[in-house]
């Protein structure tokens, strides 16, 4: 039996996430891979990933914040880093090393960055955003034209990249998709023929990865499939979990029928039954949504969650598990595919992306990489 240190915690392996990365590369053949690592690389520690992703030839790495950018800038990380976000005046030193490349998301963007570059007397390499019906960030269709004029005027900005981002990508109905494709295709075209020398173009994030393939584009940026997930709801069987997420039972205990657990009562016995007090709660990560509908596994089998989840603690239904005190149970990773976080997402109505990404600053994290 392990030490136990009577704390939740998080296993990130990262043999998996070099089996994913090459899962996507080979899927892609040719194409550039910019891994998102934003969130703390959804919430499973962009130090790691970042380094491990370098080590197997990652083109680079996109990011939404400043702070990100700096992370990735003092993990000396040698690849390009894409700013997803869009720049402020006070965020303009990241471009001095050439390393960052800056999103252009509107006219004003391109007169700032324009400025800066003269003052700083460098070339900075930016990747233009359109709207192409997200309705976020990005370039609207009426001022396409007043952007290649603006741009054409500069001296200062280099138009390395086009990108936009697909709205419903995870969807079976394609309709809306294809609507987007057919506008950011043409945007290409219109761009290409003003920018020669322009290299990349790319709006395929990880459910276009597995779905679709859109041979048209040179460059993708999977997110949630580098950690073993997919955003369609069904997990994918050449896809790896990276992150398992776990916590010891703290005690073990047999309660008798009609006997009342947790919170506001609202779970009853309905027989007698053996119960744990799981060491991990919403404060570690473990959505209140679990309460009374969660499962969770130890090893093979499967125990369900009763109760509220608290604080601290999740209660679990052991009568029909082997497990005692202080052995470790999971929320959702490892090897029983019956938690892999996909189901588990789909069961308690959450997404993937907030489960990896809700997880605590006091949960532990430890690396494997075997």
């Amino acid at each position: 039996m392990e030490i136990p240190l009577l704390q939740s915690e998080v296993v990130i392996n990262l043999k998996n996430l070099r089996s994913n990365f090459c899962f996507i590369q080979n899927k892609m053949k040719q194409k550039k891979i910019m891994a998102v690592v934003k969130g703390n690389a959804y919430g499973h520690g962009i130090s790691r990933v970042a380094s491990v992703l370098e080590q197997e030839g990652v083109y680079g790495f996109c990011v939404a914040l400043e702070k990100e950018v700096d992370e990735l800038i003092n993990l000396k990380v040698t690849k390009p880093i894409l700013h997803l976000g869009r720049i402020h005046k006070n965020m303009l030193y990241l471009l001095d090393t050439g390393q960052v490349r800056c999103n252009l998301t509107s006219l004003d963007d391109i007169k700032l960055i324009d400025d800066y570059g003269k003052a700083k007397n460098i070339i900075v390499n930016a990747h233009l955003k359109v709207d192409t019906g997200m309705t976020r960030l990005g370039v609207q269709k009426t001022d396409i034209e007043k952007c290649i004029e603006k741009l054409k005027k500069t001296n200062h900005i280099n138009i390395e990249g086009l990108w936009s981002h697909l709205a419903t990508a995870d969807e079976n109905d394609n309709s809306f998709l294809s609507k987007q494709i057919s506008f950011f295709r043409s945007m290409c075209d219109i761009i290409k023929s003003n920018f020669d020398k322009i290299k990349f173009f790319h709006i395929e994030p990880s459910g276009s990865i597995i779905k679709h393939n859109h041979n048209f584009f040179n460059m993708v940026r999977p997110g949630i499939s580098l950690y073993g997930a997919t955003p369609l709801g069904t997990p994918l069987s050449e896809l790896k979990p990276v992150m398992e997420f776990r916590a010891p039972i703290a005690l073990t205990k047999s309660i008798s029928k009609s006997t009342y657990v947790g919170y506001n009562r609202t779970f009853k016995a309905d027989h007698d039954m053996k119960i744990g007090l799981v060491q991990g709660g919403y404060a570690d990560g473990v959505p209140t949504s679990f309460s009374n509908k969660g499962i969770v596994s130890f090893g093979d089998e499967i125990a369900p969650i009763i109760g509220k989840v608290a604080f601290d603690i999740t209660t679990i239904d052991i009568s029909k598990i082997s497990c005692s005190d202080f052995d470790y149970i999971t929320f959702w990773g490892g090897s029983n595919d019956k938690v892999r976080i996909e189901n588990i997402a789909k069961r308690s109505k959450k997404i993937p992306y907030e489960l990896f990404t809700g997880i605590t600053n006091r949960v532990k994290r430890t690396y494997i990489d075997d």
